[in-house]
């Protein structure tokens, strides 16, 4: 692996900075769930269905709009 930082020149590897962090997941135990209606990636530790929706498209009586 190379190093994210030049020490010569002060340069930051922005690029590979950025793909570890899509690589490196939230938790070990949260799922990534595409929602069905808007297909916005969302995570979720508890979900365990077949329609997964986002925040935005929940039927959620308690939400504040």
């Amino acid at each position: 692996m190379s190093s994210l930082v030049n020490i010569e020149t002060g340069e930051i590897d922005w690029d590979a900075i950025k793909k570890l962090s899509k690589d490196t997941d939230v938790d070990k135990y949260t799922k990534k769930f595409y929602c069905k209606k808007c297909n916005c990636l969302f995570y979720s530790k508890n979900y365990n269905g077949e329609y997964p929706l986002c925040i935005k498209h929940r039927n959620n009586t308690f939400k504040n709009n």
